[in-house]
């Protein structure tokens, strides 16, 4: 039988990404918009083959089959859309498969620079490789090949469309089962709703709302006066977030504020959580810090109320008490903004201006408003007696009315009655304590018979209690909770109210119910198992996957469920837990995706390292070890030997050579940029790519090679550095891993930028940050280095102000308590330039001092001293230049051979006879030479150029006119060249002087009026001022000769 065409099979794929798309729309499945993506895409590349076109027609003959069998197992699934974690892992290598039959059919196009990227045994493997991995995949979802959907065009056509029939049909009916779930089972029902003129998701109003008249009008007064700020306070269970939701739907309040904001701050953790959840109702894009952003965006918005619910949650823990405190102050500078928070106690957060007169904290309802929502809820009739009986025993508090409403309503008042009259004295502690009554109230709710008969139910809560994220159906599902009926149990759950849906359809249990049954009912570690089992299977997931284009639905995920993880891990950490060893290997790699996205080392870390020191598991131990090193830049190491040795220690007992090269790169990136140890960072590079080879990983080979060649740029070895980058790249496009790409393009334009081709580099940069957003990773750790070697760019071509912007942008970022590596070096840089601008010298020390404590606290060395060098260079500027000279020098010496930035740094600066005074002018003429002699080792083009230009000026102080005129031009040329302002401009300033001394004054008034501009571009304002001198002087000069 004849092999279809390629225009059936591209039409095939085309109609295939269709169905992907729709479902991906629909659903939000994990890898299906990468394969839609991907297929459409070799879908146009199969249209242009112009080689081996019969090999790129059997590849890919089958794919569109394949693709709607996967449709149809997202079809058939329950719920709809949601595959097992065995399944999902199988759909994330067919979808790695897909991505190198692509990359494959693209170097079949024709074009030079994609023939030639690959060699020709790489193109060989390629292939085999597909082929391998297609046949597995035919296998895993079962694709009859002898269906032939591609034989006869007409019935491919009419397959796919049925499909695309079914697919809708499914969505629809998944939609309206959801609808029907959603309908209220009580009342005051969470479903949310889009309101008119708001960007926020908004919580419904409640339907039964009694006895908070005062309170509301109160509020609604408040809200009339400018720039409001209102604190609701009260004991948990008070109905605090009713009273704001009620706020939230009052018609003075939709008809005043254009926008309504409603925000619940019970997952969150500090003022970053808090900002990025407003961020996400607002639109944002993702970010590890989005307070500047999120406060920017209000600022320039329309008058917005905006509420906190449950601002105790992030604001009560001292460690994180300043940062909600910080973000609640940046809010209150917006003017037409109002602030209400609500919170549990009777203190308010400092440092906000609150408004006057303060709300009282919530009190109990009166009896009236309890009887009233006793009958909105039960619709029950029962004697004043009774209900006065279970409102002394619920002290009034709403929560308990509600609980106890609901419990009446199923089990009438006189079965609650007698179950008090028995079990009081064992519940009850303190009956003045609101607390205990509330206490007793989720007590005699979670005894009523319905959970009392269904054991399982009460586990299904006690799992549900330790997760303050909650749980979505899928999940559920997935997890595999030994708890049979699971579905069953959660609709008891929702029907005694003991857990309700939020607005993104997770099943949650309230706060106050949460932290009893912690307290009271904790779920057993077999039960948390499967959830931790479940919790490592997706973050294996995300392993295997990152860097990949298909991370950023994983990423999504692992980051909306990071409060549960967290939480997950912590109650596994136990001696006790027969599996703590697996938990253990969770929690390294949650912290490895927790550092990708600079949130920094868990704190869960270090139960980790106490729990190890009774267990002897090489591997453990190892991957401990290297995660402990991997996030030293946010985290200090007490004992980096002692960690360092152990390890070492355990390789001998562990054959694993892919572990062994990820120890030494981790290890190998420690040392490189913690201990300034250039000859021990290379030995474990250099070892790691050969233990990389060993087991034939090109992924870490191209990590490898990255180390290598970022040890190459440190020591100014440049063009073996973009030798060894250009090979980590192949490997890594060759793996289809774009976050390892980035990372070799970025250390590529390092060193193309510092060999002085600025334009190439440039390219470079930009080619970075195309990979890294492929794989959904713009704003992560890696990001946020390309950008500071883009500022520094910009800092080399003087773009000064192109350069402070990038380093602020990145100190707002990053922020202390997520990237402090990056937040020390950004914070440097802004000090660096504001040296050379003239900044006031207290605001630049105060920069330094800060970013030093930074990396004292992080035992990183090298950039220590940096900042003693920048610290210097203040005190040169300010005329304390004999202090100045001792440390450039001293620390000439020992940077030199180690780290070539840094001892240039100190070398320009001792070679710049501007920066002295005359009594240097010896030992400046020898550190010119050394300047000009390590440029010609480095082969630096800039540096090159600058050691002319300082050379020069040692000639013109000497008067040697000639010579230092054919030096500054030389120099001038480069700069030029090079797009360099600043010293272009000197070159020019110097070129001006030497032709006023040789009397050619028209001359030196064109060469200074070019200079200026360029000065002023740069941020010069002192030299500026020294050429409109010069230029007033000339003129006044002119004018007197001509009278």
């Amino acid at each position: 039988m004849s092999r279809p065409a390629i225009s059936h099979i591209s039409l095939g794929l085309s109609r295939a990404a269709e169905l992907l798309a729709a479902l991906h729309s629909a659903l939000l499945p994990p890898f299906v918009h990468t394969l839609s993506t991907t297929t459409t895409a070799l879908a146009d590349a199969l249209q242009n083959v112009k080689r081996n076109q019969e090999e790129c027609n059997k590849l890919v003959e089958h794919i569109p089959t394949l693709l709607t069998a996967i449709v149809d197992l997202h079809m058939k699934s329950e719920p709809v859309g949601t595959l097992s974690t065995t399944m999902l892992q199988h759909l994330g290598e067919f979808t790695e498969t897909l991505a190198k039959i692509y990359t494959y059919v693209e170097a079949q196009l024709g074009g030079r620079t994609i023939k030639h990227f690959f060699r020709q045994d790489d193109t060989s493997t390629l292939l085999k490789t597909c082929y391998t991995e297609l046949e597995q995949a035919k296998a895993t979802f079962k694709m009859n090949v002898s269906v032939g959907i591609l034989r006869d065009i007409v019935q491919m056509q009419s397959t796919l469309d049925n499909m695309y029939d079914e697919l809708l049909e499914s969505i629809t009916s998944v939609t309206e089962l959801e609808s029907e779930t959603n309908s209220s089972i009580y009342h005051s029902s969470t479903i949310s709703k889009i309101s008119s003129g708001s960007l926020s998701v908004l919580p419904a109003k409640p339907t039964i709302f009694h006895g908070r008249e005062m309170e509301v009008a109160s509020i609604l007064k408040l809200l009339q006066s400018p720039s409001p700020r209102i604190a609701v306070l009260g004991a948990g269970g008070m109905g605090k977030t009713s009273l704001a939701r009620v706020i939230l739907h009052e018609r003075e309040i939709t008809a005043h504020y254009g926008t309504r904001i409603f925000v619940s701050c019970d997952a969150t953790n500090n003022g970053i959580d808090i900002a990025n959840n407003i961020g996400l109702q607002l639109g944002l894009k993702p970010g590890k810090d989005l307070r500047r952003l999120v406060a920017q965006f209000l600022e320039r918005g329309p008058s917005c109320l905006l509420i906190l619910d449950n601002l105790e949650t992030p604001w009560e823990p001292l460690e994180s008490r300043k940062s909600v405190e910080d973000f609640l102050v940046l809010l209150s500078e917006i003017q037409h903004l109002a602030l209400m928070i609500t919170m549990r106690g009777a203190e308010r957060p400092n440092k906000v201006p609150w408004s006057r007169p303060f709300l009282q904290p919530l009190k109990p309802l009166s009896d009236e408003a309890v009887q009233q929502t006793f009958t909105d809820i039960t619709d029950y009739a029962f004697n004043s007696k009774e209900l006065a009986q279970l409102l002394h025993h619920t002290d009034n508090m709403p929560l308990a009315v509600n609980l106890l409403a609901h419990l009446v309503d199923y089990e009438g008042i006189t079965s609650v009655v007698d179950r008090w009259e028995t079990e009081k004295t064992s519940l009850l502690s303190v009956n003045t304590d609101p607390t205990s009554s509330l206490d007793v109230s989720i007590s005699i709710s979670l005894s009523s018979p319905r959970l009392v008969s269904s054991p399982d139910t009460q586990k299904l809560l006690s799992i549900l209690c330790i997760l303050p994220e909650g749980l979505s159906d899928a999940q559920l599902l997935q997890s595999n909770l030994p708890i049979p009926n699971v579905m069953e149990c959660k609709a008891t759950l929702l029907r005694t109210a003991l857990a309700y849906y939020d607005e993104a359809r997770r099943l949650k249990s309230l706060v106050p119910i949460r932290e009893y049954v912690q307290q009271n009912h904790p779920p057993s570690l077999g039960l948390v198992a499967p959830l931790q089992n479940y919790v490592h299977s997706q973050i294996c997931l995300f392993k295997k996957y990152e860097g990949t284009d298909t991370m950023s639905e994983l990423h999504k995920v692992l980051t909306t469920n990071s409060g549960n993880i967290q939480s997950v891990l912590s109650y596994s950490l136990n001696a006790e837990n027969p599996e703590v060893q697996d938990t253990i290997e969770c929690t390294i790699s949650f912290s490895h995706f927790e550092r990708s996205i600079c949130h920094g080392r868990p704190a869960l870390m270090d139960t980790v390292s106490s729990l190890l020191v009774n267990i002897k598991n090489p591997k453990l131990h190892i991957q401990f070890a290297a995660e402990e090193f991997n996030s030293s830049r946010s985290h200090a190491i007490s004992k980096s030997q002692q960690l360092f040795d152990q390890g070492m220690l355990y390789l001998k007992e562990c054959d694993d050579q892919a572990l062994t090269s990820y120890f030494y790169q981790s290890a190998g990136y420690f040392y490189h940029h913690s201990q300034n140890d250039i000859l021990r960072t290379t030995d474990l590079f250099e070892k790691a790519f050969a233990a990389a080879q060993s087991c034939g990983d090109i992924t870490l080979q191209s990590s490898a090679l990255q180390g290598i060649a970022l040890i190459d740029w440190r020591i100014g070895n440049y063009g073996m550095g973009q030798h060894h980058a250009s090979q980590a790249h192949r490997l890594a496009r060759l793996s289809g891993n774009l976050y390892f790409e980035g990372r070799a393009l970025d250390i590529d334009a390092m060193c193309t930028r510092d060999l002085g081709d600025h334009d190439a580099a440039l390219k470079l940069f930009h080619r970075s940050r195309h990979c890294l957003a492929q794989c959904d990773i713009v704003g992560g750790r890696l990001d946020a280095e390309v950008m500071a070697s883009l500022a520094e760019l910009h800092l080399l071509k003087s773009d000064y102000s192109e350069s402070y912007q990038i380093y602020t942008n990145m100190v707002q970022d990053a922020g202390l308590a997520m990237d402090k590596h990056v937040y020390g070096f950004s914070l440097l840089n802004i000090a660096t330039i504001d040296v050379i601008i003239g900044t006031p010298a207290y605001e630049v020390q105060l920069k330094i001092d800060k970013s030093k404590g930074i990396f004292t606290a992080l035992q990183h060395i090298a950039a220590e001293q940096l900042t003693e060098m920048v610290s210097a260079d203040l005190h040169r500027r300010e005329g304390n230049h004999a202090h100045a000279h001792t440390v450039f020098t001293a620390y000439f010496d020992g940077f030199f051979g180690h780290h070539a930035d840094y001892a240039l740094y100190a070398t320009q600066r001792l070679a710049d006879l501007e920066q002295w005074e005359n009594q240097y002018f010896d030992k400046t003429f020898i550190w010119a030479m050394i300047y000009l002699s390590y440029a010609l080792k480095l082969k630096k083009k800039l540096t090159l150029h600058k050691a002319f230009a300082c050379i020069g000026q040692l000639y013109l102080a000497q008067h040697d006119l000639a010579t230092a005129h054919n030096l500054f031009t030389v120099a001038l040329e480069g700069f030029v060249r090079m797009g360099v302002h600043h010293d272009r401009a000197r070159c020019l300033l110097y070129l001006g002087n030497i032709e006023e001394q040789e009397g050619n004054v028209h001359k030196a008034t064109e060469l200074w009026t070019m200079a200026r501009p360029l000065f002023e571009q740069s941020l010069q304002a002192k030299d500026v001022w020294k050429i409109d001198v010069k230029l007033a002087k000339l003129a006044e000069e002119h004018i007197s000769l001509t009278e």
